[in-house]
């Protein structure tokens, strides 16, 4: 049987005009024109729902093309159906998380289409729906949308990899559940996976401390060694690493030092002082600091502890 995955990247806009979109990968495109929305609604609209059709209109949408080789019913097809449509909803959410590291912003994926039939879209078929619950939003804890150009998605294209449905076990089905395997020594835990997961965390908080917190949980994901003057080794190490000269190497050490200030006083229950706008700089800048250090891949993040600890004590002498 053949298939088209639909769904909207909200709050998500092009900088022009697309017809079949541009590609993402084999089989899956971006688009925001009529033609790919209409001839795929036209014979779903009845299934989807009038709120479901109309929340496609003006949209940024992403979609894939393909082929079940080994199915050719439908009650073959409702036995992976489900499971299929959670894969591909993450699929489109996998590249979302690609999109900021290009730049800080608040798109997002919710609910998943797939449209399975024999030989025609417009002859009829089956369809599946997945939802999923993680809405992203942007440093500032502002819902606005964000304008993408081609170059942009292009670059996020080219480092994104597509996953296998084998990739999700049985448990997860086909990516709805998550799971926790990532942050465990014998799963093959890293830094770099730890640090994304907080991130996410991070993205998709809407209240601004509990953002700031996240960040700080995804940067000792990367910088800390035991569980001595944490705050501190952080601000000392992202500085030596992104700062520039004296004075924005103080500029970062100061900064983290603050959003720590914030973080403290959160999880051990404490009030904030101030107002909750003095707190906007910090979330922007934490955002931007994370994002170049994943877009810069760093091998110091991949060394063991013992040789972490050295090149960070060189670098401090240098």
């Amino acid at each position: 049987m053949k298939y088209r995955f639909i769904t909207i990247l909200h709050s998500m806009k092009l900088d022009s005009l697309k017809n079949k979109g541009t590609t993402i990968f084999s089989g899956a495109r971006i688009s925001n024109g009529r033609q790919i929305l209409d001839e795929t609604l036209s014979p779903i609209k009845s299934n989807l729902g009038i709120h479901s059709v109309d929340e496609f209109e003006g949209s940024v949408y992403f979609y894939i093309d393909g082929d079940f080789e080994d199915i050719n019913t439908g009650d073959e097809m409702d036995q992976i159906g489900n499971q299929y449509t959670f894969f591909f909803l993450r699929q489109a959410q996998f590249f979302v998380n690609e999109l900021w590291e290009i730049k800080d912003n608040s798109v997002y994926v919710r609910d998943g289409f797939l449209y399975a039939y024999t030989n025609r879209l417009e002859n009829g078929g089956i369809t599946y729906k997945a939802s999923l619950s993680e809405i992203f939003i942007n440093s500032t804890c502002e819902r606005k949308e964000t304008i993408f150009c081609d170059t942009e998605i292009l670059d996020a294209s080219r480092k994104f990899v597509p996953s296998s449905f084998h990739d999700f076990e049985e448990e997860s089905f086909g990516g709805k559940l998550p799971d926790s395997k990532h942050l465990y020594k014998a799963n093959g835990s890293t830094r770099i996976g730890r640090a994304h997961y907080f991130t996410i965390g991070a993205r998709r908080n809407h209240i601004l401390p509990l953002k700031i917190a996240a960040y700080c949980n995804a940067l000792e994901c990367l910088f800390t060694i035991g569980t001595s003057e944490i705050n501190h080794k952080i601000a000392e190490r992202v500085a030596l690493m992104l700062g520039t000269s004296k004075d924005s190497k103080k500029e970062y050490f100061n900064l983290i030092k603050e959003a720590y200030n914030c973080r403290s006083k959160l999880v051990h229950g404490q009030h904030l002082k101030g107002d909750e706008k003095d707190l906007i700089k910090v979330s922007q800048a934490l955002d931007d600091i994370l994002r170049k250090l994943f877009v810069a891949e760093h091998e110091v993040f991949s060394l063991s502890d013992k040789d972490m600890e050295a090149f960070f004590l060189e670098l401090l002498f240098d």
